[in-house]
């Protein structure tokens, strides 16, 4: 599973964490968000580290659709109920970065195909009166969006509204192109942080710090901050495909599994199908893609596909602030739904301006202290409990023998319960049952072939292999 963008990257090969040191600032996380933070802070005469527990831009970075939209679906509707002002104000969040964007592509002569387009969402045929209802929010905040009753997409006649100069580029050529003045190590996990005294753990290793910035997709520390109370992780898929049609506009939809449409070069990307990870509700994510594809470029073929999570937030505004209301001194980055370009940028911003003691008119929108709801923590709560409490505790009826080839299930492993994998060449890939991070059962992805945690998202191969957070270590292998 590759990502178009990570097929043409150029390796970067970092030092690791090896011995006991002191920094100024560290930020945690070699993502688009954690790396433009550091980047911004070193452009302020701040010494920085960067720390990436893998290789750069190979987490959710090098797995986007990499879309600068300030459109997010039908989001500002919802908004708007709450404060119009809100609703301008994260607008206007958006709109800023991609011109932050531009700026520092024209700064530093950057070549990464960079191209402001116009954006459309278009309706399902449930979705026709929620879209009038978005249409006529934007236009409450300010924007003039164009409603269109039925014109000509994915060959069908659909109902969608387009707002001009939104953006589309390569995040990879982007950020390799940016002037690096901070340190970087790669390969080098944090697998702890004591914020009393504000030393990371790299293992065994500690690293004391002045300041600290956790920019790990879902965080890694889960008190204080509560985090893992106040998101959920949600999975989306995108294919690459031979074209020679070269659209000149993004499209997403209205449905929160609904797909986008992108073009790069010779090639069309097809993204969406999303799901809350661990609860994979179809097997033909990929196939499913590839058909739509085949419906704008009939000749199409998949050069690519991959998979990406994304971090959900209660109002789907992300986090980026301080990481609790008595951490002054350390700061979180998450929570940026399905929209992690534009929303990298401005908090980025947020974090350089707190840690300078500035203003900044996105602290409080931002702010990951604003009141969450009450409803939300029971709800993600209530949506743990089966496979945090009651599913750890039942013995699967079915043995390993009962797998099919390419399959993989929570069986009985000789007398034990398992996560066990059969391949097609007939072996038995053996891990434990229960996620590293908090216990919750796992589950097998059948699309991308990894153990998925349906309570907070956490994914391992088949020989459990930690993929993706917020674990910071991998699954006991059994094999």
């Amino acid at each position: 599973m590759e990502s178009i963008w990570l097929s043409q990257s150029k390796e970067n090969q970092y030092p690791k964490i090896t011995k006991s040191c002191k920094k100024d600032i560290v930020v945690v996380g070699g993502g688009i968000a954690g790396y433009l933070t550091a980047f911004k802070l070193s452009e302020k005469g701040h010494k920085v580290a960067l720390i990436e527990a893998k290789s750069l831009f190979k987490g959710t970075t090098g797995y986007t659709t990499a879309h600068i939209d300030a459109l997010h679906s039908i989001l500002y509707k919802d908004l708007l109920k709450k404060s119009i002002d809100k609703a301008r104000l994260y607008y206007w969040s958006q709109k800023n970065a991609i011109d932050d964007y531009e700026n520092l592509i024209n700064q530093y002569n950057i070549q990464c195909n960079f191209n402001r387009v116009d954006s459309y969402i278009v309706a399902e045929q449930e979705d026709i009166q929620k879209l009038k209802n978005e249409y006529k929010a934007l236009k409450a905040i300010g924007e003039d969006p164009t409603f269109f009753a039925g014109t000509d997409i994915f060959s069908e006649k659909r109902c969608a509204l387009k707002v001009p100069y939104m953006a589309v580029f390569d995040p990879i050529k982007f950020l390799q192109a940016l002037p690096v003045n901070f340190e970087i190590f790669e390969n080098s996990r944090i697998t702890d942080v004591d914020f009393f005294n504000k030393i990371l753990y790299c293992g065994d290793i500690p690293i004391r710090a002045q300041k600290i910035i956790i920019a790990t997709n879902f965080p890694i520390i889960n008190v204080p901050g509560w985090y893992f109370l106040r998101m959920y992780k949600s999975t989306s898929y995108a294919v690459s495909v031979t074209s020679n049609k070269d659209l000149e506009e993004i499209y997403q939809s209205t449905s929160e599994s609904g797909i986008t449409l992108r073009t790069y070069e010779n090639q069309l990307i097809v993204g969406g199908l999303d799901h809350r990870t661990g609860r994979v509700d179809d097997i033909n994510k990929y196939e499913t893609l590839f058909k739509r594809a085949q419906t704008i470029s009939r000749d199409a073929e998949i050069t690519y596909n991959w998979s990406s999570n994304d971090c959900v937030t209660f109002d789907n505004i992300p986090f980026a602030g301080y990481y609790s209301k008595k951490s002054k001194d350390i700061y979180v980055i998450t929570g940026f739904s399905k929209y992690g370009m534009a929303n990298a940028m401005t908090a980025s911003s947020v974090i350089a301006d707190l840690i300078d003691k500035k203003p900044n008119k996105y602290q409080k929108l931002f702010s990951p202290n604003r009141v969450t709801p009450i409803f939300t923590f029971l709800k993600n709560l209530l949506s743990v409990v089966k496979n945090l409490v009651i599913m750890p505790l039942i013995l699967p009826v079915k043995d390993y023998k009962s797998l099919k080839k390419d399959e993989g299930r929570i069986v009985m492993y000789n007398g034990s319960k398992r996560a066990v994998y059969r391949d097609e060449e007939d072996n038995y890939h053996v891990c434990q049952a229960l996620c590293a991070h908090l216990k919750c059962q796992l589950k097998f992805n059948m699309v991308d072939k990894t153990w998925d945690c349906p309570c907070h998202g956490s994914r391992f191969d088949i020989d459990g292999n930690l993929l993706v957070g917020p674990s910071v270590k991998n699954l006991k292998n059994y094999s």
